[in-house]
This record gives structure tokens, C-alpha cells and sequence, in this order.
């Protein structure tokens, strides 16, 4: 064993992995292995140069990127507001402008921005977001360890399929991987997580499960009788006021992706030990 491999099976993941009886990690992939909401600013800023250009600029007091800026943050809003449940980039955009154009008393929305809010949304789903530059290590490190990974998306199928096919690609030697896509009409539930470790023919409580949305993730995946979960918090949210962590589950609180590699017993979330 080269060096290299010797590193990435040394890994204190693993042996976490090999404690607990492991046999598969079942991921969300928004804002988890991908930088979803990289590509959400991405488009939204663009989106917004673009519409910003269509209002009188005698008569508005911003700049294009102030308003372009303004309509972003206005659709985080109401997305947080809505406790992140998705809902199509465009019916988002759209939704907000109407209220800021009603705001600064500059009519209703035209057939020329509804058009360009249609482009965008469409060009918006026909491609990836990005792998976070730990991906690839992380998943190859489960699957180097002969456990199996398994996907779990809250987004349209086509969209899902586009993006597995992505993440296989960053991968070595892989060609396709295994998913289950939520339709974003229907809430992420318990019953999608049981499919998801179906789909690896693992059992929950021999499942690690990983998230970034604490009631879409991890909540649903501990129900289902998952015993091990990681939710990815950056934004250091505080666990809900009403939620009692069960004795007989491993929670872990990371900021990304990369810090599971070096996932730990004593990493643990408890009252003494609130792992940031």
C-alpha cells in the first residue's frame, strides 16, 4: 500500500464506520455534495442584471446590480421564510418581482421578463451545480472501503438524473450511482429515506445518513430508524427547540462535506459535547 492509499484508509471515518456495523452513506445532494446554492446565485445575479435593464432608470433610485442584488435577497427571504422547502428558480423570481415592482409603483411584470425568467429557469435545470472539492475524496473513500452510497434529492427527476450523472463523472470508476428524486410537490420524508437505503439493500440502522436540512434529513432519516446521521450546518443553525436526541443516535454537526473524513466517536454531538 502506497502512501496515498494508506492516507485515505487511515481515515477516522472509516473507523467509525467499521464500529458501528456500516455498510452504506446515504446522501442528500443539494448544498451537501453539491454547491447548489452557488448555482442558485449564479443564475438569480445574472437574472436580475437582466430585468434590472428593463425598468426606467430615470425613475429608480438603484444601480443594476443593487436592484439585481435586491431581487436575490428577496427570494433567499422567502425561501427561508418557507422554511427552504423548494419551489422552481423561476415561480421564485417571478413571485418576488411582482411585490417589488408593486413596491416601487412600476406596473406588473412584462411578457419580455417573463421570457427571460423562462430562459434562465430553463438553462438553470439543464445543468449541474458543482461538486464541492471534497466530494469526489468522500465518496471515494466509502466506496474504496467496499460500502455502497446511495442518493436521495428533493428536485424535479430529470434534474436529479442530470446531476448523478455528474457526480459519477467526478468519481474513478464509476459510471452511474444509485438515487431516489422527492418531486418538490411532495415533502422529503421518513418513506423517502427507507427507499433510498432499499435502494443498497441496507439496513437503516447500518446506514450513515448525511444533510444539510435538519427537518427534510436528518429528523425523517432518525424516524426511519437511521442511528447515525450527519447534519452539515454551516450556518450554525441551533437544533429545533422541540427535538430530543434519541440515547441510541449518533448525531454529528459539521460545517462541510470534507470534515466527515475525520468523523469520529468522540465527535458526537451531546449536551457537553455541542460539535461545531
Amino acid at each position: 500500500m502506497n502512501q496515498i492509499e494508506f492516507e485515505k484508509n487511515s481515515a477516522p471515518l472509516l473507523e467509525y464506520l467499521q464500529q458501528r456495523n456500516i455498510d452504506a452513506v446515504a446522501f442528500d445532494i443539494d448544498n451537501t455534495v453539491l454547491d447548489t446554492q452557488g448555482q442558485f446565485h449564479e443564475t438569480l445575479y445574472a437574472l436580475g442584471l437582466e430585468i434590472s435593464q428593463e425598468l426606467p432608470a430615470d425613475i429608480v433610485p438603484y444601480t443594476y446590480e443593487e436592484i439585481s442584488r435586491q431581487l436575490e435577497n428577496e427570494v433567499y427571504a422567502v425561501y427561508y421564510k418557507n422554511k427552504r422547502k423548494p419551489v422552481m428558480i423561476g415561480t421564485q423570481f417571478e413571485q418576488v418581482l411582482v411585490d417589488y415592482l408593486k413596491h416601487l409603483s412600476l406596473g406588473s411584470v412584462t411578457e419580455k421578463m417573463k421570457e427571460r425568467i423562462k430562459f434562465y429557469e430553463q438553462r438553470h435545470y439543464t445543468s449541474s451545480p458543482k461538486v464541492y472539492s471534497s466530494t469526489p475524496e468522500i465518496l471515494e473513500l466509502v466506496l474504496s472501503s467496499g460500502r455502497k452510497v446511495v442518493f436521495n434529492s428533493h428536485a424535479q427527476d430529470d434534474w436529479t438524473q442530470i446531476k448523478i450523472q455528474y457526480i459519477a463523472s467526478q468519481i474513478n470508476q464509476v459510471d452511474t450511482l444509485p438515487y431516489v428524486s422527492v418531486p418538490i410537490t411532495e415533502d422529503k420524508n421518513t418513506e423517502s429515506w427507507l427507499q433510498a437505503y432499499s435502494k443498497v439493500d441496507t439496513k437503516p440502522e447500518n446506514t450513515l445518513t448525511v444533510g444539510d436540512n435538519f427537518t427534510a434529513d436528518i429528523i425523517p432519516a432518525i424516524e426511519a430508524g437511521c442511528k447515525s446521521v450527519v447534519w452539515i450546518n454551516p450556518r450554525e443553525y441551533e437544533l429545533p427547540e422541540n427535538f430530543i436526541l434519541p440515547e441510541d443516535i449518533d448525531l454529528f454537526i459539521v460545517e462541510n462535506i470534507e470534515q466527515l473524513r475525520d468523523l469520529n466517536i468522540n465527535s458526537r454531538y451531546s449536551l457537553t459535547n455541542p460539535c461545531k
